[in-house]
């Protein structure tokens, strides 16, 4: 006889995120690990301490002052900068996004009891709940990492009919992981 406490099997279309929630979703994310901007941060590979970006910034806006002979070229120097870093912020996301969409992208991701398996046109790729590095959802996304740097992406709003959220919950959390594994962090 079939045991019908087993959760069933949820086959669901993959749903990929468009730049604009690929760049929200690691915003939240990068606000949720770093919640106190005063916070010490972990170290980068950014040889450059803050303070002395800070001092040459300050250094060259002044000389940019002197050199125009008033404020106004301060204020300019300001927002020059100011537009850089915001373009190479872009330019950071829009490069990463590129990296996500450049490696194979399941057509579907299966939830079973066994694990997660991902089909994609040449075959599947299984992957079971004790393998999985993190499960993370962040707004309307559930992430699952396979490793630390990549993850999937599933639109917790775009399930089909008569699939909800809370059955895609039901599956993740009904499985015993890792200790160490930070499930459903926020």
């Amino acid at each position: 006889m079939a045991d019908i406490s087993k959760a069933p099997v949820l086959l669901i279309p993959a749903t990929p995120p468009t730049f604009a929630e690929y760049q929200l979703i690691h915003q939240t994310q990068e606000r949720q690990r770093h919640p106190n901007p005063g916070a010490t941060r972990p170290v980068t590979s950014d040889p450059w301490p803050n303070w002395i970006k800070g001092a040459l910034i300050l250094a060259g806006s002044f000389g940019v002052s002197f050199a125009t002979g008033g404020g106004l070229g301060f204020m300019l120097f300001g927002v020059v900068l100011v537009g850089f870093g915001l373009l190479h912020q872009l330019w950071e996301y829009r490069r990463a996004f590129r990296q996500q969409q450049a490696r194979p992208q399941p057509e579907a991701l299966e939830f079973s009891d066994a694990g997660l398996r991902l089909h994609y046109p040449l075959g599947t790729v299984f992957h079971c709940w004790d393998s999985l590095y993190r499960v993370r959802e962040i707004g309307d996304w559930l992430l699952l990492y396979p490793d630390t740097e990549f993850c999937y992406y599933l639109h917790l709003k775009r399930l089909p009919e008569p699939l909800t959220a809370a059955d895609v919950r039901a599956v993740v959390r009904g499985h015993n992981m890792r200790a160490d594994k930070a499930i459903f962090a926020v």
